[in-house]
């Protein structure tokens, strides 16, 4: 198989790379490097094309010789959203467009990746795949990630509705693993790091927060799950099992890194400005998609301790 990968230098998108290409794949990844690290997949036979997915020619081209789509490319993470809520929304639709006129041209299927971030601040747990939205005011610029991948799906699900095209959508729950930044506002990136320099580990509000975390390897399971045996037109959560306070994953970070860091609980307002409003709980119903055979493997600690290993043996 030959699949064309837009974001394929990201974080998630590095990982995918190198297992499709172990599996006996080609891939072409298609990327603009505004978050992209072309540096990973040195001396992989990966094709990487510097470029941007909402160039709709470009995409066509790249389409044209592929067997399979899968679109990561996106604005990464809340905090660069809202500093950068124009470029966000525009390439939330702008890109997904291209990939869908794309598929739709070329008769490709494309998977398309959203994010438990459309979920917003809804109060039921687990938060299944047919759950409302429930998004915080306009307002608010913490929201416009969640406003863009919400976009993505609805102009994914009216061109399978309307014109037929092959599509699948797959929301990912807190994906963490190695090459992940901490830059972005990604929690566990930034504690590790933090932590294994002895410098106090920033926790946002009072840190009762919670979030399901889900290793990449796992993710990267579920994702070959969707796409092998996923209906189209459906959409699938991708998560793991393992919730946790962001105020215990700090102390679990500590205890891992044998770190001497203090903890340093931190106002959102100070942190984010006035502009950010939080969600207190995040977890998946991965039921759907364990019924097609799904299971994560890793536990956290587990996960942690080889992330952990990971920036040991990079220092």
């Amino acid at each position: 198989m030959h699949y064309l990968i837009t974001g394929g230098a990201g974080f998630i998108g590095t990982h995918l790379t190198k297992r499709l290409l172990r599996e006996g794949n080609q891939v072409t990844i298609l990327d603009n490097m505004s978050t992209g690290r072309e540096d990973r997949l040195t001396g992989t036979k990966a094709k990487i094309v510097i470029g941007d997915v909402t160039k709709r020619n470009l995409v066509s081209s790249l389409a044209a010789d592929c067997d399979y789509i899968i679109h990561l490319a996106c604005v990464v993470g809340v905090r660069l959203a809202m500093d950068k809520g124009c470029e966000t929304l525009r390439s939330s639709y702008l890109g997904t467009e291209s990939v869908l006129l794309a598929a739709d041209k070329h008769n490709k299927e494309a998977l398309i990746a959203s994010s438990s971030a459309v979920y917003g601040k809804i109060m039921r747990f687990p938060i299944s795949e047919g759950d409302d939205s429930l998004l915080g005011a306009s307002t608010k610029a913490s929201w416009l990630y969640s406003v863009g991948k919400l976009m993505e799906e609805h102009l994914a699900l009216a061109y399978f509705r309307e014109w037929g095209t092959k599509i699948k959508i797959a929301r990912f729950f807190n994906v963490i693993g190695p090459y992940q930044t901490g830059s972005y506002g990604m929690v566990v990136p930034s504690l590790i790091s933090k932590a294994l320099k002895g410098e106090p580990l920033p926790v946002y509000g009072d840190g009762l927060q919670t979030r399901t975390f889900c290793y990449i390897e796992d993710m990267l399971d579920g994702l070959k799950v969707v796409m092998e045996k996923g209906g189209l037109g459906e959409i699938y959560n991708i998560g793991g099992k393992n919730e946790i306070s962001i105020l215990e994953l700090a102390r679990k970070i500590k205890d891992l890194t044998r770190s001497s860091s203090d903890i340093k609980l931190i106002s959102f307002l100070s942190a984010f400005g006035p502009n950010f409003e939080e969600t207190s709980r995040r977890i998946p119903d991965i039921t759907k998609l364990q019924n097609l055979g799904f299971s994560p493997k890793y536990s956290l600690d587990e996960s942690l301790a080889m992330i952990i290993s990971h920036y040991c043996s990079a220092q």
